[in-house]
């Protein structure tokens, strides 16, 4: 490999450099990838509609010799700006471009595409949070507790007419402790399948997936949330990549890449939060 370059742009001595790659802790991306992808137009366009029509059609008697009236319905949309503009643009260790080691190159593109991906995550969630319904209770849950204030708060979503297989919760690394000792959730843990177990799912409450998300805000114990009233509007990106630049960096490279996305609650009833703190106006 070529010399690294010193500052009076002559060349240090011969340096060698390990082939691996620095390991970093990372803490796993999960609920943004529960969100729904429905919506018409394309982001690019700056805004999409996304369906939000929640209403049944009008039952009416029926008259055999009249037969019924006429009624109207009408889709209502959505309209969500694509506003989120964020970009990596990070000069490769003051390398010439030929000379960035292949280690260092695919160790900054996977930081890259993790630092991207927790971005996105870290959106979702905060959309969740802002626009979720928050349980009335702000104490905090305890091992005596967490099944139950989950188990309770599923069955009220259920009973608005929200589907089992359309759930999912999320829980805080605490929760996820107090649940483990739990012999209810213990159980139900026990029974997974093998492919449950590799999306991630810990446990089922009341029949729905639980898992563990270590990106919740600090105050937030639990989410669960109705899938198909979430989006995620993400079409648009320029991938990641080792560049040459320009100007005046001749020579030199850098890590680069954009994305342009949104986030949407389309209904806040279908997202539900248990929070320690009151949630703010």
């Amino acid at each position: 490999m070529a010399n690294p370059i010193a500052k009076d742009g002559t060349h240090y001595r011969q340096e060698r450099y390990n082939d691996a790659i620095v390991p970093l802790m990372r803490k796993e991306l999960n609920v943004r990838n529960e969100f729904s992808r429905d919506f018409e137009g394309s982001p690019v366009s700056g805004a999409v509609k996304v369906p939000v029509r929640a209403t049944d059609p009008t039952i009416a008697e029926y008259d055999v010799s009249a037969g019924a009236d006429l009624t109207q319905s009408a889709t209502t949309y959505l309209n969500v700006p694509v506003d989120n503009h964020f970009a990596i643009n990070e000069i490769i260790d003051g390398y010439e471009a030929q000379a960035v080691p292949d280690n260092l190159q695919a160790q900054r593109l996977e930081a890259g595409a993790y630092a991207l991906g927790r971005k996105l995550e870290l959106n979702a969630i905060a959309e969740l949070e802002a626009e979720g319904t928050y349980e009335t209770s702000t104490t905090a849950l305890t091992n005596e507790t967490a099944y139950k204030a989950i188990k309770d708060t599923i069955i009220t979503m259920k009973g608005l007419g929200m589907r089992t297989e359309d759930l999912v919760g999320f829980v805080s690394a605490d929760t996820e402790a107090l649940l483990l000792e739990d012999d209810m959730f213990a159980n139900s843990a026990g029974t997974l399948g093998a492919e449950l177990l590799r999306d991630g799912v810990i446990g089922k409450i009341a029949g729905v997936n639980i898992k563990p998300s270590y990106n919740l805000s600090a105050t937030t114990e639990y989410v669960v949330f109705d899938k198909r009233y979430t989006q995620a509007i993400d079409e648009w990106k320029v991938n990641l990549g080792i560049n040459n630049l320009g100007n005046t960096f001749i020579g030199a490279s850098a890590l680069q890449g954009r994305i342009v996305f949104a986030d949407a609650v389309t209904n806040s009833d279908a997202v539900r939060i248990k929070s320690t703190a009151t949630p703010s106006a």
